[in-house]
Order: C-alpha cells, then sequence, then structure tokens
C-alpha cells in the first residue's frame, strides 16, 4: 500500500475551510483529478457516499468514497473503493483565523506485483502532484 501526505497552512479560518469541503458539489473545485461528483444525500457523514468520476493522465475512471470517520473541523476519514482502493483523511488544524489542512492517502493499485510497479513508476508521482495541486487550489479559494 502507498501511502503519501501533504499539508498546507491556509490564512483562513476552519469555518470558511468547511464551506469548501464539506460541500461534495465543489469537490471538482478544488480537489485535482475530480470532474462529477454524486452523493447519496447523507456525505459527507458517517456512512454516506460518494461517486466521483477521476481523470488522470488521460484514463477516466470512478471511486467511490464512504465516510467512516465525520469531525468536523477536525478529521474526516474516508474508505476508497473502485480503481483505487484504501483510505483518504483529512485534518484541520486551526489556530484562530489560521488553519493547517492535512490530506493522507493511503491507496492500492489492482493488478498484485504489476500493479504495485506502475504505482511506483508513475501513480505514486501523479497523485503527489494532484495532492499538492488540490491543496493550492483550495487555499486559493478560502482566502480569496
Amino acid at each position: 500500500m502507498a501511502t503519501m501526505s501533504r499539508s498546507i497552512v491556509i490564512n483562513a479560518p476552519v469555518e470558511t475551510i468547511l464551506e469548501i469541503t464539506e460541500d461534495p458539489d465543489r469537490l471538482p473545485e478544488w480537489y485535482a483529478g475530480i470532474e462529477e461528483v454524486r452523493t447519496d444525500g447523507v456525505f459527507p457523514k458517517v456512512g454516506g457516499t460518494a461517486d466521483m468520476v477521476y481523470k488522470a493522465a488521460g484514463i477516466t475512471f470512478t471511486v467511490q468514497q464512504t465516510a467512516r470517520i465525520y469531525e468536523p473541523g477536525k478529521r474526516n476519514e474516508y474508505e476508497l473503493r473502485g480503481m483505487i482502493s484504501g483510505t483518504y483523511t483529512e485534518t484541520m488544524e486551526s489556530e484562530g483565523d489560521t488553519t493547517r489542512y492535512i490530506l493522507d492517502f493511503d491507496y492500492q493499485m489492482p493488478g498484485g506485483g504489476v500493479g504495485k510497479i506502475i504505482d511506483k513508476l508513475f501513480v505514486e508521482r501523479m497523485n503527489a502532484q494532484q495532492l499538492e495541486q488540490s491543496l493550492e487550489y483550495l487555499k486559493a479559494l478560502a482566502e480569496k
């Protein structure tokens, strides 16, 4: 399983960040690669699901997120299923009008040993770039 973590300091209170990140319809605005989101009306609360159309390296695929932990303004965790399986966690550390936003991504590619090789050669780097890009987009939206 590949693991990566990225964080950014955003000059905005956690409430402003939540207005963006808690609205599934806004995911394509800030999360690089997400083109479409369909939810069950419960997401991002525990048990809720979101089906996402995701595009990376010219390949379009779907991933389903199921909320496992929902602590608004602190920590949310989602299980991923589809082309990539694993977990996605967002953590917020608030200090007044500044928030550190952290994304942790633990995932596994299908295909056994071949999937691991493809991940190391290509997918891991692309995922890291998209995490970093997503954090920059979120920062820009929150600091407007």
